[in-house]
Protein backbone atom coordinates (compact mmCIF):
# COMPACT_ATOMS: atom_id res chain seq x y z
CA UNK A 1 0.00 0.00 0.00
CA UNK A 2 0.65 3.48 0.02
CA UNK A 3 2.21 5.79 2.76
CA UNK A 4 -2.03 6.73 3.46
CA UNK A 5 -2.24 3.12 3.80
CA UNK A 6 1.04 2.69 5.81
CA UNK A 7 -0.16 5.19 8.13
CA UNK A 8 -3.53 3.99 8.51
CA UNK A 9 -2.38 1.03 9.65
CA UNK A 10 -0.69 1.88 12.91
CA UNK A 11 -3.17 3.80 14.77
CA UNK A 12 -6.68 2.85 15.81
CA UNK A 13 -8.63 6.48 14.75
CA UNK A 14 -8.24 9.64 12.75
CA UNK A 15 -8.57 13.35 14.01
CA UNK A 16 -9.02 15.36 11.27
CA UNK A 17 -8.74 18.87 11.54
CA UNK A 18 -10.30 21.23 9.06
CA UNK A 19 -9.19 25.10 8.56
CA UNK A 20 -12.41 27.24 8.62
CA UNK A 21 -11.56 29.79 6.05
CA UNK A 22 -9.55 27.32 3.94
CA UNK A 23 -12.21 23.97 4.18
CA UNK A 24 -11.17 20.30 3.26
CA UNK A 25 -8.55 20.16 0.77
CA UNK A 26 -7.78 17.53 -1.74
CA UNK A 27 -5.82 15.29 0.37
CA UNK A 28 -7.73 15.74 3.50
CA UNK A 29 -10.44 14.35 1.49
CA UNK A 30 -8.33 11.57 -0.28
CA UNK A 31 -7.18 10.58 3.90
CA UNK A 32 -10.70 11.10 4.91
CA UNK A 33 -12.22 8.65 2.30
CA UNK A 34 -9.23 5.69 3.27
CA UNK A 35 -9.78 6.35 6.66
CA UNK A 36 -13.78 5.58 6.84
CA UNK A 37 -13.17 2.67 4.02
CA UNK A 38 -11.10 1.06 6.60
CA UNK A 39 -14.28 1.91 9.02
CA UNK A 40 -11.89 3.68 11.07
CA UNK A 41 -13.65 6.36 13.82
CA UNK A 42 -13.03 10.00 12.75
CA UNK A 43 -13.33 12.51 15.41
CA UNK A 44 -13.51 16.10 13.55
CA UNK A 45 -12.01 19.24 15.24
Amino acid sequence: GGEVERGLSMVDAVVLLVDASEGPLPQTRFVLRKALTAKMPVILV
